[in-house]
């Protein structure tokens, strides 16, 4: 099919139109082409409003309205540079700006067969916005973008120890509920859950941590094998081999919450038939423990009994 020209002007609305016939042949590649268009058009925005701010501090001494002109030509192909290659992440913030909204719908857009896409629905919407509803969309959709990213990096900016538990109290207490939840969702006691979450981190003092020192918040030492798609971890773990501890490297799943590991923690036992037996325990919370070491849960012969021990203590002893 034919496509727009690349170093056609970002801000040339006509083209807009070009995408929506697009749109019937290719649609998929057609919504990606005029995201990055947008999200170039917000880049031209951005480094049209640096100059402006330059120039209010005073210019350069060579400045002239030639040097002007191609730096404006300079900072539009750049912009389009920039979109084509991957953007700055505005595009994602404008699609659903666009199409969660209706922003700019007309009458006609807001009444299409219900056999159209929602591609052709949100290229239809593109060509009726004006300047001032394509300002107000970057903006909305720049505001939800540096949101996302400042989110981002306040949880790159945690480190395991961050999340750690100084003192048993503030353990159980915290994680008492999730282990509630979870031993409602497999039917054992949830006293057993998190006793085993304390033996597997110290009580909380010693989470594991990922790689780039952030936290996993993995609360049970569940291993990433082959059947894990989702974030990991490679630590140094203390296995027994035929009775004997050593050291070896592991990688492990990682998780964005407490909660989460709770969560994939009661999957992990209900999808494995090797702990069938333990999910029989009910109220037991020793025959729970002991199950799951005869299920091959950890490599330690005294997994069990390390657990019963937690099992028995103050911090115990009044949960209900």
């Amino acid at each position: 099919m034919s496509r727009i020209d690349n170093n056609a002007f970002f801000a040339d609305f006509n083209s807009l139109a070009d995408l929506k016939r697009q749109a019937q042949q290719d649609p998929d590649v057609a919504l990606k082409k005029v995201a990055q268009e947008f999200e170039a058009i917000f880049i031209n925005m951005m480094f049209k409003n640096m100059r402006q701010a330059n120039e209010n501090i005073g210019g350069g001494l060579f400045d002239s309205a030639q040097t002007k002109q191609y730096t404006e030509m300079m900072d539009t192909q750049l912009a389009q540079s920039l979109a084509g290659a991957g953007g700055i992440g505005l595009a994602e913030s404008l699609v659903r700006q666009l199409q969660g909204q209706g922003v700019g719908a007309s009458s006609s857009s807001a009444n299409l067969d219900s056999d159209e896409g929602s591609e052709q629905d949100f290229l239809r919407r593109l060509s009726v916005l004006d300047m001032a509803q394509v300002r107000g969309v970057t903006k909305k959709a720049a505001e939800e973008l540096a949101e996302t990213t400042q989110s981002l990096a306040e949880k790159a900016s945690i480190s395991a120890q961050d999340v750690a538990f100084e003192t048993p109290d503030s353990f159980v207490e915290t994680l008492w509920p999730h282990a509630q939840k979870a031993g409602e969702k497999l039917g054992v006691d949830p006293r057993a859950i998190l006793a085993q979450a304390a033996l597997e981190t110290g009580w909380g003092k010693y989470p594991m941590a990922k790689n780039d020192g952030s936290p996993s918040y993995n609360l049970f030492g569940i291993k990433a094998d082959q059947r894990w798609s989702g974030d990991r971890t490679l630590v140094n773990t203390l296995e027994f081999r035929n009775g004997v501890a050593q050291q070896e490297k592991a990688a492990f799943r990682a998780y964005d919450s407490f909660a989460q590991s709770f969560d994939d923690y009661a999957d992990f036992l209900k999808a494995s038939e090797r702990y069938q037996n333990a999910l029989q325990a009910g109220d037991d919370a020793a025959m729970f423990a002991a199950y799951l070491q005869q299920g091959g849960y950890a490599t330690d012969p005294n997994y069990a009994d390390k657990i019963s021990n937690i099992l028995s203590s103050k911090w115990f002893k009044t949960l209900l």
